[in-house]
């Protein structure tokens, strides 16, 4: 007979081969779990505690599509308009950053026509965590002004290609700039993100499993235990400086898990 429901108390065995390349128990009486795997029917409203806000332009959506294993679209459309689409816990306060938060997601970009996302439009797209609160603004600084963030970016940052994957944070002391993993997206094709704040001091990114820090130490020890965040996956056209695009963004599933408080 298995001695593994004596050794792990009767608790889900779960391996994790990005991070921690092992086999770890964790139990709803010692973690949190929030997961979707958006399985809903087209036009429906997102299940609580997830959110879909917008801004901007109305001709965006953000809605699910008719498509195996679930999938949350946010797509723009080509009305010469700043437009914002946001996924989160609409304000809610549940997330500690110094009780080992772990976030995953599963997302792809599709573009519309172009090679690359276009610098006078300026796009701005968040994977990752932000302070609770937060609402979606089409506007550049609104991420960058928020109190606590950690995340994955990709768009027209700084005047790049809008292929590259870059990683950034803020504490309120350490403000780390958006910093290329030295990784390219690939229009079309799904890849799955990874933040694991285990160590608040050392925060690791991962890309496709593949750590993507890039000789980059994340330090977001400064975030009190108190400083409350929210998964935050922001799709913004910020700018209508150029030829708008119908370009979209799927989100397959989001996983965020976390040491109960």
């Amino acid at each position: 007979m298995s001695q593994i429901p004596e050794l792990t108390g009767g608790r889900r065995l779960v391996h994790d081969a990005i991070s921690e390349k092992q086999w770890v128990s964790r139990g709803a009486e010692t973690y949190v779990e929030l997961f979707s795997d958006f399985i809903q029917d087209v036009g429906e409203t997102p299940v609580l505690p997830w959110v879909v806000t917008e801004a901007g332009s109305t001709s965006a959506t953000g809605d699910f599509i008719d498509a195996a294993d679930g999938v949350l679209r946010l797509l723009h459309s080509t009305d010469n308009a700043a437009e914002a689409m946001l996924l989160s816990l609409g304000g809610t306060n549940a997330i500690s950053p110094t009780k080992e938060v772990i976030l995953e997601a599963r997302v792809k970009w599709t573009l519309s026509t172009d090679a690359a996302f276009s610098e006078d439009s300026d796009y701005e797209c968040i994977v990752g965590l932000a302070s609770a609160g937060s609402a979606v603004s089409a506007s550049a600084a609104a991420f960058d002004g928020f109190d606590d963030t950690v995340a994955f970016r990709v768009g027209s940052v700084g005047g790049a290609t809008g292929l590259n994957i870059y990683i950034e944070s803020d504490d309120g002391t350490n403000d780390n700039a958006p910093h290329d993993t030295g990784i390219d997206w690939v229009s079309g094709t799904y890849v799955t993100l990874k933040i694991d704040m285990t160590d608040t001091s050392n925060v690791k990114f991962f890309v496709d499993g593949v750590k993507a820090n890039n000789g980059k130490q994340i330090n977001i020890s400064n975030m009190a235990a108190t400083d409350l965040l929210e998964p935050y996956l922001l799709f913004a056209r910020t700018s209508n400086g150029g030829t708008e695009r119908a370009h979209s963004m799927d989100i397959d599933y989001v996983k965020c898990t976390w040491k109960r408080s």
